[in-house]
């Protein structure tokens, strides 16, 4: 302050204007970093956004979309809940669930999606059995509870890049479903040539919050050989001043065929139950704008119940009767008295004895004495062998023969008879 004091009055004046402009340098130093980022932070007129979309321009796409909602709600009324959605968004088809009154449970991986969904519900009623859940469609555990019915609306299905993601995400729909549930799939039919737009503009809507105009193209890229598709949503946003600003949300994913929809879903434990090809559950064919797809659970086959134990006499041949032809000479009962030879010679084919009498020695003249009743003495195995032996010329004791059995082509003598059952 002493050597200001001493210097003059010029100098003092050219030392004042010299720190002035110091400090006005240095305010615009600082004014420019600030801009700097500011604009930054700000997306830049004319110039794409980060690859985000945002969950309100989401909702100004999908305004008009509302064929799928009719149908999952007459679906959640048939079927009934707890109804699980997979990829609730902002909560489109979710929050008209809700509105049945069923208890209904929206799986989404965006953050900024499920906010606004919430929101949405607060505005809505808070009387409204709704819960949301953020996670990955392709692997998602919910504590054990299962769902009566399990929908994948609005192509969600095909957001996922292939099929072994498919395949995770079905493997968990059948882990979630109950016994006798539904999962119902929406995706679009691949037809190749009809899919890839350079860009293509998709409609124009009115933001009534901000009052700006959003006009919205499509591009689509498809690789037929993969299933492939890429693509990306440009939303151009006029404000009131005639100021223009891009937004582009990129997205990736697959097509899937309808035997490849059968197969993983028998893969995952399910069954296709009905394909539809229209949300008014037409007959789904090559001009079908929608591949709509009821799928239930796989339910377990109790085991055959054991056949019966064959009665015993399935496994030994049936006995014969007393006067018909036995047919084999398992059935004849050999007489006690006789040798080893009689037998041989009373189980001679087309020869039956009766079980009630038994043999008898025949006489020294070689005539057979006939049959004789039961009630008669049997002659002693002794007598009968002694007999025989002195006797060279004696025939073998034999019974009364009976009357021969008709013959019949197809069965041959010895062989076992088959009885065709009664009805």
């Amino acid at each position: 302050m002493k050597l200001v004091l001493l210097l003059a009055a010029e100098q003092q004046t050219l030392l004042f204007v010299g720190i002035g402009i110091a400090i006005v340098l240095l305010a615009v130093l600082v004014v420019i970093l600030f801009t700097r980022l500011v604009m930054r932070r700000r997306p830049k007129a004319g110039g794409p956004l980060p690859p985000v979309e945002a969950p309100e321009l989401y909702d100004l796409r999908t305004a008009d979309v509302n064929d799928d909602i009719r149908f999952c709600v007459e679906m959640a009324r048939s079927v009934g809940g707890p109804v699980l959605e997979l990829g609730a968004g902002t909560g489109r088809v979710t929050l008209p669930l809700a509105r049945t009154g069923l208890v209904v449970t929206g799986l989404e991986t965006s953050r900024l999606m499920l906010q606004r969904a919430k929101l949405k519900a607060e505005q809505m009623s808070s009387k409204l059995h709704v819960e949301w859940v953020e996670g990955d469609i392709t692997n998602f555990s919910l504590g054990g509870r299962t769902f009566r019915l399990i929908l994948a609306p609005f192509n969600v299905l095909q957001e996922l890049r292939d099929l072994n993601e498919m395949e995770k995400c079905l493997r968990c729909v059948a882990d979630h479903l109950e016994p006798t549930g539904k999962f119902v799939v929406m995706v679009q039919p691949p037809r190749w040539e009809n899919l890839k737009v350079e860009r293509r503009f998709v409609k124009s809507v009115h933001n009534p919050r901000t009052n700006e105009i959003v006009n919205i193209y499509q591009s689509l890229d498809v690789d037929p050989i993969w299933q492939k598709l890429r693509g990306e949503y440009e939303y151009e946003v006029w404000d009131h001043e005639g100021k223009v600003r891009q937004m582009v949300a990129p997205f990736e994913g697959s097509y899937i065929t309808c035997p490849e929809m059968a197969l993983l879903l028998r893969a995952a434990g399910m069954q296709m139950e009905a394909v539809y090809g229209s949300f008014e559950r037409d007959k789904l064919t090559a001009q079908s704008k929608q591949m709509i797809f009821v799928a239930r659970p796989i339910q377990a086959t109790k085991p055959a119940a054991a056949l019966p134990a064959p009665a015993a006499a399935s496994k030994a041949p049936a006995k014969a009767p007393a006067l018909a032809a036995p047919s084999t000479s398992a059935a004849i009962p050999a007489p006690a008295a006789a040798s080893s030879s009689a037998a041989k010679s009373v189980a001679s084919p087309g020869t039956g004895v009766l079980p009630e009498t038994t043999a008898k020695t025949a006489p020294a003249g070689g005539k057979s004495s006939g049959a004789e009743p039961a009630t008669l003495p049997a002659v002693s195995a002794a007598d009968a062998s002694s007999s025989s032996a002195g006797k060279p010329g004696a025939a073998p004791a034999q019974g009364v023969q009976s009357p021969p059995a008709p013959s019949t082509g197809r069965h041959s003598t010895g062989g076992r008879r088959h009885s065709k059952p009664s009805r």
